[in-house]
């Protein structure tokens, strides 16, 4: 049977221990991570104890990760997820770590797609078409991505939006003849979710 014969600090961070079985090094976790097995020196060392150390253990390097992309651009919830999961985080751990920064107020979808919508709008309006296939890209739900519509929009039609648009775009092709100039004002409104 396999024994926990010791349980010491990391020398690099103290908030790491390493746990010893049988007097060779297993894994290193966190100190919390020891804390929340209950791992004890002359415990027995379980196949099941070794798959929850290394659990927690997966848990703790996402939310590093997870944290650590936060720091640097705004996430949404599921987006994040999809990172973790390209990162090498298993899909079920990626999935609970993100959901968990959400409980915690790190992550906020409907702020985050707010934020998002603000972004794409700033310089030129879009249809809420196209706003609902940007936040899809994003992986945000249809019911966050309808609620931020709502919010950034308001009660801004869709006729009034292609206007403002098309105002915009006039403004950039002067001195062009008709023909372009509808081509172009036409192609942009297009590419920005309006229908003809």
């Amino acid at each position: 049977m396999l024994t926990i014969t010791d349980i010491l600090p990391l020398e690099e961070d103290p908030n790491y221990r390493v746990v010893y079985v049988d007097n060779q090094p297993e894994i290193t976790i966190p100190t919390s991570t020891i804390e929340q097995l209950e791992l004890a020196i002359g415990q027995a060392w379980t196949s099941d104890l070794a798959t929850q150390a290394d659990t927690f253990d997966q848990i703790d390097e996402a939310k590093h990760m997870a944290l650590n992309l936060i720091s640097k651009k705004a996430w949404g919830v599921r987006e994040l997820a999809a990172r973790l999961v390209k990162r090498g985080i298993d899909t079920n751990i990626a999935l609970q770590t993100t959901e968990q920064l959400e409980e915690d107020g790190w992550l906020d979808d409907f702020k985050y797609a707010c934020a998002r919508i603000r972004d794409w709008i700033r310089v030129e309006p879009a249809s809420p078409r196209w706003l609902h296939r940007k936040l899809q890209e994003r992986l945000l739900s249809q019911e966050h991505a309808n609620e931020a519509i709502a919010a950034e929009l308001g009660d801004k039609s869709e006729q009034d939006l292609a206007t403002a648009l098309a105002i915009i775009r006039l403004t950039k092709v002067a001195g062009v003849d008709e023909v372009t100039t509808r081509r172009r004002v036409m192609s942009a409104l297009s590419r920005r979710g309006f229908s003809t």
